[in-house]
């Protein structure tokens, strides 16, 4: 194969890559759905962390607490984050506190072929 051919193919085939990444990026409300459920998963693991002897009697009724408002968890997450859509990939930004919980955290997450990968979390 000759030279030019290879560059030719090479073009192409990261222009493929560059659209099939462009059209499978997950939209906003993908992320909220992505992102209560990792919220939950992080209040689960706090009831898993309860001190001493009440670990073993709180976690299941933490549980359920958590349980119980997770549907009213993805309009605080709709209103906490941004999304900086970049095309290929968006970058997602959400800054969400929930006093009554005591839940304070920043969560950034990118975007990228139907699926998302938080890279940070504090």
């Amino acid at each position: 194969m000759t030279r030019w051919k290879i560059v030719l193919l090479s073009i192409f085939a990261v222009c493929g890559l560059l659209g099939i990444a462009a059209l499978s990026n997950p939209d906003r409300s993908d992320y909220e759905v992505y992102a209560v459920e990792k919220l939950a998963d992080l209040a689960r693991n706090q009831c898993d962390l309860a001190p001493g002897g009440f670990g073993t009697i709180l976690k299941e009724p933490c549980r359920a607490a958590i349980s119980a408002i997770k549907p009213e968890l993805r309009p605080i997450v709709a209103q906490a984050t941004t999304r900086q859509n970049l095309i290929i990939f968006s970058i997602y930004r959400s800054n969400i506190s929930i006093p009554a919980a005591n839940l304070h955290t920043q969560v950034e997450s990118i975007g990228i072929f139907n699926r998302f990968y938080t890279y940070r979390t504090d």
